[in-house]
């Protein structure tokens, strides 16, 4: 089984929701969650696994998951 990088999903996400432009709104999810994020670290992970950028940092996986909590919480996505 292959999994999809942490970066990846986030870039995705990001995309889908059409946040690109509101970082601002992706800083306040993660603070929702206790976590505290700056534009620069979001750029970092919203740059896809495998692109020769100098600024590229792998989402830590606990980053991840706070995200998706934070949009579940605020009913920008649901579950089943």
């Amino acid at each position: 089984m292959q999994f999809m990088p942490t970066n990846d999903v986030f870039h995705h996400l990001i995309l889908f929701l059409r946040l690109q432009k509101d970082k601002d709104l992706i800083i306040e999810l993660f603070k929702s969650q206790g976590k505290t994020v700056s534009k620069s670290q979001i750029k970092a992970w919203r740059t896809k696994t495998g692109t020769k950028h100098p600024g590229y940092r792998e989402m830590p996986r606990e980053m991840l998951d706070a995200f998706i909590s934070a949009l579940h919480e605020r009913e920008l996505i649901e579950d089943e």
